[in-house]
């Protein structure tokens, strides 16, 4: 019986976690003028109790193995409001305005982060535990122009201590996923080609490579992979945003 209490118990937590608000759009690319600087991302509160939410900007850069940075940004945006109370079954907006003074030569990337911070939703003041809610949404924001575009290839491959290390570059000026991705290996002498599809591709298909940056992938030198070699060309293909 305390087994299934707890159990109840937790899927209570769980479950107030997951419906205690909603957080639109999860993407948003801002521009530099003040015809499409801004933007509005939207926070519904569907549950039957007033939250409190934070909501706050960091600056997004990525490691070659696909480590993701954050630091906090020097006064490009503004933000408001910042702090809100939502109350129970009713929807606000927070508005994100780009106020940078330089035009970026690249698209800059940004996490846009959503806290909902923890109310004791106790209504009297009992000696019964009482729940506290505690959501977070990390959204993507970019500030970028209207003609960046990405450029991505693969510019290196290596195979050591049964791992084969790809190298993808981005050396175009605006992000991309790499969504239903597709590599085809072609070893030029033998003519031979061996294609890899998402589902060979795990951990690097569907992964984000920032605007003049680099992301290294490894893999087992099993199955598919064993036929890869560092002197082959790839061709790489994917779906566009």
């Amino acid at each position: 019986m305390k087994r299934n209490t707890l159990l109840i118990f937790f899927g209570l937590i769980f479950s107030s976690n997951i419906y205690a608000f909603k957080f639109s759009p999860m993407s948003a690319t801002l521009g530099t003028t003040s015809k499409d600087n801004s933007a509005l991302f939207y926070l519904d509160n569907d549950s039957d109790q007033p939250i409190a939410v934070q909501v706050s900007l960091a600056k997004r850069e990525m490691t070659l193995e696909g480590v993701e940075l954050n630091s906090k940004t020097s006064g490009e945006f503004i933000l408001y409001p910042s702090q809100l109370i939502i109350p129970a079954s009713e929807k606000r907006s927070v508005k994100v305005t780009w106020t940078g003074k330089e035009v970026p030569s690249k698209e800059l990337a940004y996490r846009l982060i959503s806290e909902q911070l923890p109310i004791d939703l106790e209504k009297n003041k009992t000696k019964k535990a009482s729940i506290k809610i505690l959501l977070r949404y990390v959204a993507a924001l970019y500030v970028g122009q209207e003609d960046f575009a990405s450029a991505i290839s693969v510019d290196e491959i290596k195979t050591a201590d049964k791992k084969v290390l790809i190298q993808v570059i981005n050396s175009g000026k605006k992000h991309q996923v790499l969504t239903n991705l597709n590599l085809k290996f072609i070893n030029e002498k033998s003519k031979k080609e061996i294609l890899l599809r998402g589902e060979d591709l795990k951990g690097m298909s569907g992964e984000n490579v920032l605007a003049e940056s680099k992301r290294l992938f490894s893999f087992s030198q099993a199955g598919k992979f064993l036929e890869v070699s560092s002197g082959d060309k790839v061709k790489v293909s994917f779906d566009k945003e």
